[in-house]
């Protein structure tokens, strides 16, 4: 069963042109946001979405676009101005849709201890660096 916020974020990707193949599965875990997975086997060349550039969150898609520009912001300083703008309009912001699923915190990776980096990264290629 689809939740409520599940539901608005598929309304959300159908108004911003997202599709999806329907071997993606869903699954809204409240505390950590959306998982997807498929329910068969996947192979090489297989298309399982199609994301326009403009239903991805960016400086340039942000209504706070010429605000960041302005201060000269870029990078991920930018996209943390612009995502906490977005986030600030609430259900006014375009993408409110999208915005609902995120955790309320994100703990980094830069203040990760060496035992979370080592059993939240082995086998990467970050854990490398």
């Amino acid at each position: 069963m689809a939740t409520r916020r599940l539901r608005a974020f598929k309304r959300w990707m159908k108004s911003h042109g997202v599709e999806y193949s329907d071997t993606l599965d869903f699954i809204d875990y409240p505390e950590q946001g959306i998982s997807v997975r498929t329910l068969s086997d996947l192979h090489e060349g297989d298309v399982v979405a199609t994301i326009p550039k403009t239903a991805c969150l960016t400086i340039k898609t942000s209504g706070a676009r010429e605000l960041i520009e302005s201060a000269g912001l870029d990078g991920l300083l930018g996209l943390s101005v612009a995502l906490m703008y977005e986030k600030s309009l609430g259900q006014d912001s375009p993408w409110a849709g999208y915005l609902q699923l995120l955790p309320r915190q994100e703990c980094l990776p830069l203040v990760w201890t060496l035992g979370e980096v080592d059993s939240l990264l082995s086998g990467t290629e970050l854990h490398k660096t």
